[in-house]
């Protein structure tokens, strides 16, 4: 009996010793492969960001950011969002909000000559042309518009240095907000 408690006893030191060795061991392996994989990741993203830089210019400045991308040039800045879910405080007060559907991207480009924002939506009701229109003229927008009946369609309106243009089709939409500067 003395012998296996010995036994035992000398089990549990090698285990209680063993423990905080193997605790630190796999720390310092989930450490490392976490580093790893944020390694490859900012690699990768630099690799993409050289590559459109050079097919862009010489002068293009790429910076991309999970579900952002920028890219400045000599000619204006252009971003795209995936992560913006609301309207854009900075396009123009005289533009009625598109409240049909949910937003899902957010591109902004910014140049010497004029300001413009696209979004797209998504989960656009059939109906969501006809209302916009009628919004856009009680603004006073000069109206256009084509429909492809059961295959949505394009409405588009301009007020002195605003144009808007919304184009839609299974559920989903592009809405555009052009501004001269």
């Amino acid at each position: 009996m003395a012998i296996n408690q010995k036994i035992i006893k000398m089990r549990n030191i090698t285990l209680i010793k063993i423990k905080p060795i193997l605790i630190f061991v796999l720390s310092l392996v989930v450490l490392t492969l976490a580093t790893i994989f944020i390694s490859c990741k900012k690699s990768a993203e630099r690799t993409q960001e050289t590559i459109m830089e050079k097919a862009i210019g010489e002068n293009a400045n790429v910076s991309l950011d999970d579900q952002k991308i920028a890219v400045e040039t000599e000619e204006g800045t252009f971003t795209s969002d995936a992560s913006v879910k609301i309207w854009p405080k900075e396009i123009p007060n005289e533009v009625p909000e598109f409240k049909f559907g949910k937003i899902a991207n957010l591109s902004i480009q910014d140049m010497e000559e004029s300001k413009n924002w696209t979004l797209v939506y998504e989960e656009v009701p059939a109906n969501a042309l006809n209302d916009y229109k009628a919004i856009l003229k009680d603004k006073g927008f000069k109206i256009s518009s084509v429909s492809v009946p059961g295959a949505g369609g394009q409405v588009s309106g301009e007020k002195d240095n605003l144009f808007v243009a919304v184009m839609e089709g299974d559920a989903m939409a592009s809405f555009t907000v052009g501004m001269k500067k």
